[in-house]
């Protein structure tokens, strides 16, 4: 079930602003036909803390696109964010009926959605279950793709699950049915902006998407054209605006007009004994603004994020296994020299990216833009899944196909045997100002949340 028989539509519920965007697949690939957004309200890293607020936001991004589409928008699909996402590892075994025949595409899908039972903590609820391999007795390791049609008494699957507080959906939900709409599926939002910005080659060949947002930074880690790794930065350019505004003393809206047009993340390239006169619309001078402090400021700030990236992509066990590097999309990677800095800090290539050949060419302008990437990867993987494995909500319960599911015990939640420090990664703000970093204590941070898996 979708929007219509021609379209579907998807909503991004970020920290900084909500979009929604409508596609249709055609014989030329995906078009994205309807793009709107809105400042946001009531959201803070990705979380929703006034429905109402919310639902008056959507509701006036659905009333704009059906009146440019002419037809009525039932359902859509949304982005799940949150500051905590949970990993964990998860086997299941089938005992089939049948040995000889084929595996079906129906046993695989059964599988799939037996992991959207496994019990997490209390008020925990698995976001998504993206099958990494499986084994029968006579191979071991086959991917998805190459499952279908193999033959056996057994299949062994082998999931990562990837989950959270179910308040998070929840609330997504409550907004959908205060605007009248129905939830399609829920599809974690760094696994969306991966899909919008990554090639199919990075994607074959080992990469990290790293989107940051105002609020977080999302991070997914991909190899085999599978999603091996999800993690959430619970911090993003907000945070930068705010160490701006703390170590200048200007406001908070000077602090973000300059991040903006004079933003840069390394000091090398800094214009040295200049400074920023601030000046209202009466002429007036608010105050001034020394670019290389500017720079000294954004640079520590986001090498913070940097290194908690760097550290992700450790907890992913793929550290040496993306040889594509690191790909960077969302409204802060606009900052100045933000890709060298990344590739200094990450040791690897970087490059900054947009929605630029995910979708035809005929699609609207703003679905080519850094600020849409999310957006337009709900509406890929709505219409043509190919790394979200998230559930859809108009499938029924397939009946059995086998015996009844052998899920098996859930793992202790993996841990970090050692922990990398350098680069301040554990230590306080580095540059300018004083105080804490944002990212004091990630370790234990990361380790409670392995824990409340």
């Amino acid at each position: 079930m979708r929007t219509s028989d021609r379209y579907v539509a998807a909503l991004d519920i970020g920290s900084s602003k909500v979009a929604l965007a409508v596609g249709e697949k055609t014989g030329a690939g995906i078009r994205i036909v309807g793009y709107h957004d809105a400042p946001s309200a009531g959201v803070e890293c990705g979380e929703i803390n006034n429905d109402i607020k919310v639902a008056e936001i959507v509701r006036t991004l659905i009333d704009r696109a059906e009146a440019g589409l002419g037809e009525k928008i039932n359902e859509v699909t949304v982005g799940i964010s949150g500051r905590v996402i949970h990993r964990m590892k998860q086997d299941s075994v089938v005992k089939r009926v049948d040995p000889d025949a084929g595996i079906t595409q129906q046993e695989v899908l059964q599988i799939v959605r037996s992991q959207f039972k496994v019990r997490l903590g209390e008020g925990e609820a698995v976001f998504e279950a993206v099958p990494q391999s499986y084994d029968t007795e006579d191979r071991i390791g086959i991917v998805s793709d190459e499952l279908v049609g193999t033959t056996g008494k057994e299949l062994e699957a082998h999931f990562t699950l990837f989950g959270g507080r179910k308040a998070i959906l929840d609330r997504r939900i409550k907004v959908l049915e205060l605007c009248g709409l129905a939830l399609h599926k829920a599809v974690l939002t760094p696994v969306a902006s991966a899909r919008a910005v990554l090639t199919s080659r990075e994607m074959e060949s080992g990469v990290a998407l790293v989107d940051i947002g105002k609020g977080t930074a999302g991070v997914a880690v991909v190899r085999d054209n599978i999603v091996r790794h999800v993690a959430v930065i619970p911090f993003g350019g907000e945070a930068v605006t705010g160490d701006i505004r703390t170590d200048t003393g200007i406001t908070r809206q000077w602090a973000e007009n300059i991040k903006i047009q004079q933003g840069r993340c390394c000091e090398e390239y800094a214009i040295e004994n200049r400074k920023l006169v601030l000046r209202d619309e009466s002429d007036f001078v608010e105050g001034e603004v020394d670019l290389m402090l500017l720079t000294r400021i954004i640079e520590a700030r986001m090498s913070e994020i940097f290194d908690a990236v760097a550290y992700v992509i450790g907890q992913s066990g793929c550290a040496n296994r993306i040889p594509a590097g690191v790909v960077i999309t969302g409204g802060t990677s606009h900052l100045g020299n933000i890709a060298q800095l990344a590739g200094s800090l990450l040791g690897c290539k970087v490059r900054l990216a947009a929605p630029q050949g995910a979708v035809t060419g005929d699609s609207v302008e703003e679905a080519f833009d850094v600020y849409a990437s999310t957006v337009v990867g709900l509406v890929l993987e709505t219409l043509d899944p190919m790394l979200s494995f998230a559930l859809e909500s108009e499938l029924e319960p397939e009946q059995p196909v086998g015996r009844p599911l052998e899920t098996g015990t859930v793992p202790e939640p993996e841990h970090s045997k050692s922990t990398p420090r350098g680069r301040g990664l554990f230590g306080g703000k580095r540059g300018g100002g004083d105080g804490p970093g944002l990212f004091d204590g990630i370790e234990k941070m990361f380790r409670n949340t392995n824990d409340e898996a």
